[in-house]
């Protein structure tokens, strides 16, 4: 969380920030669609790739994760944002 408040976010459609220790226990906001595209992402792309092994592992089919994480996408000059301007859209 403390990365997310430092460094913001990547601002997506049907977002949901879910830190990976919280991932099972927050199925509930998983998509119904076990076929819906899903994307991953942290800061590097490590926790994403364990993220995305479960959701595999829950029958989702079309989960990927970011290459190179957050740090990728902001290192390319893509747009983040707080958190919060995200979870208030």
């Amino acid at each position: 969380q403390a990365e997310v408040d430092e460094k913001g976010v990547i601002k997506a459609n049907n977002f949901h920030h879910i830190p990976l220790e919280e991932l099972v226990e927050r199925k509930a906001e998983w998509p119904a669609d076990k076929g819906a595209p899903i994307v991953i992402y942290c800061g590097s792309g490590h926790r994403s790739t364990m993220s995305m092994t479960i959701l595999w592992a829950y029958g989702y089919e079309d989960v990927l994760s970011l290459k190179g994480g957050f740090g990728g996408w902001a290192d390319a000059g893509y747009p983040v944002v707080e958190l919060e301007a995200v979870q208030s859209s």
